[in-house]
């Protein structure tokens, strides 16, 4: 399924650039507050009011609207000093009591989150190591400059587990969901050894050796030992 984003761009926003593209945010409203038929206009409405101070480049909810306020690939500030400079596009989700509108809402959350990671260029994978699509709260554990905790208390609040958004981003939510086994995932006693295999894999990647595909497995953490295995024995005859 595709989705159609309409554009109402607000006027008067910094023209920044950025310092890399390396991430796509995922954000809800976290206003228990504003849960009505209307929220998804609320919350534009607000934040139009309130840019100098706040905005990030979309919005999602009634009933699976996608709303772009933003330009994407420029700064915007949705994530702290630290987080907001790297980030391509920042996607705010707003809140319903409605659980039928929250699937409609959730499905083109998804699908946009995946959609501005490929149009970066990034890797489709939540939370992982290197780029890709983060929670607010990866940037605060791991950039700081920013406390909040979002998207996945409201998220667990209607039904979805950290570990269902995290498949739902890697899968889509029109495929099959892609299983493998924990024991086979590759395990690494140290950072150094992952930073290790990972270069080696995107210096055979630049080379021609093996596609890019298998380095954006890498990040996603579903590389499996026997993968790895089989490629350097492909590496090794190119």
């Amino acid at each position: 399924m595709t989705y159609t984003v309409e554009k109402c761009l607000m006027t008067g926003l910094p023209n920044f650039a950025l310092d890399a593209v390396k991430y796509v945010i995922a954000h809800e409203s976290g206003n228990p507050n504003n849960c009505g038929p209307n929220a998804l206009e609320n919350e534009i409405a607000y934040m139009n009011r309130n840019k100098a101070n706040a905005f990030t480049s979309h919005w999602v909810g009634g009933g699976g609207k996608i709303v772009q306020v933003a330009p994407v690939g420029k700064l915007q500030y949705g994530c702290g000093p630290k987080g907001n400079p790297l980030s391509y596009a920042q996607v705010e989700l707003a809140r319903t009591n409605d659980k039928d509108q929250f699937k409609k809402d959730y499905a083109a959350y998804i699908w946009l989150l995946r959609e501005l990671a490929k149009e970066a260029v990034i890797p489709v994978v939540l939370d992982g190591t290197g780029n890709g699509i983060k929670s607010h709260r990866w940037i605060t554990d791991n950039l700081k400059g920013t406390t909040h905790r979002d998207p996945y208390s409201y998220l667990v609040s209607m039904g979805i587990s950290e570990e269902q958004f995290r498949k739902d981003i890697l899968n889509g939510l029109d495929k099959p969901q892609q299983i493998v086994k924990d024991d086979d995932i590759m395990k690494f006693t140290n950072e150094t050894t992952k930073a290790a295999v990972r270069d080696y894999l995107k210096q055979s990647v630049e080379k021609g050796k093996i596609n890019k595909s298998w380095l954006e497995k890498f990040d996603q953490d579903t590389m499996t030992s026997g993968d790895f295995e089989g490629l350097k024995i492909i590496i090794g005859q190119r």
